[in-house]
């Protein structure tokens, strides 16, 4: 559903149902990651331009929205740590989780603090941090301040553009397509790294037997 079709459909609803929408919109993206939250956020800003709506609700409820997905995630990270289930996974992910969470306890809150500008994976973001440790009040945080500046960030490209939908539209898709190349571009090099680490590790440990193995012969 692009972005014209909800903004046909909503604009037909009781305001607060339209409110709840863009609530819902904003928590559901963290949930279900495919699920467009900017669509849902610039359709709010439209809203306001176009037809006269009161910024502040707007604002306020996508955030919250946000952050209330933020702490759901988090939640599934902290439950997946605390029930033992990354420890029924192969040896190599639980080594790369355990990467990946050595990082975020070094690290978190950059991390959080630039979530809501990398879309499609915000969602992992809090996991992450969960299987971490973060506190709950430091998600709270910096996933209310990432979205309070992401969706800010939005409404003033929807009031630059009025209720151009199509530009709208194209604009979001390209800005997701950069950003997806970069992450792309991050992966590769995180993997290149870790089957290099890997290999090394494993190259070490066969010298460190055959080390050993001509000590016991002699």
């Amino acid at each position: 559903m692009d972005l014209r079709e909800i903004l046909e459909q909503i604009r037909e609803w009781p305001p607060w149902i339209t409110y709840a929408a863009l609530f819902f919109g904003a928590y559901v993206e963290y949930v279900f990651p495919p699920f467009p939250g900017d669509t849902v956020v610039v359709a709010g800003a439209v809203l306001v331009t176009a037809f006269g709506w009161n910024l502040w609700p707007v604002l306020a409820l996508v955030t919250a929205g946000a952050v209330l997905g933020a702490l759901t995630d988090w939640a599934l990270g902290r439950w997946l740590f605390r029930t033992g289930r990354l420890e029924r996974l192969r040896p190599s992910w639980r080594e790369a989780i355990d990467g990946i969470a050595r990082q975020f306890a070094r690290r978190g809150a950059w991390y959080l603090a630039v979530n809501r500008f990398v879309p499609g994976i915000r969602a992992f973001f809090f996991v992450a941090a969960g299987i971490a440790g973060l506190r709950w009040r430091a998600v709270v945080l910096w996933s209310g301040l990432s979205a309070l500046l992401w969706n800010a960030l939005l409404l003033q490209v929807g009031f630059l553009l009025g209720d151009n939908i199509d530009e709208i539209d194209t604009l979001l898709a390209r800005y997701t397509q950069v950003v997806w190349v970069v992450i792309a571009l991050v992966l590769a090099f995180v993997v290149y790294r870790f089957v290099r680490a890997r290999r090394l590790r494993s190259r070490q440990e066969e010298s460190s037997r055959s080390r050993t193995d001509r000590s016991d012969q002699r």
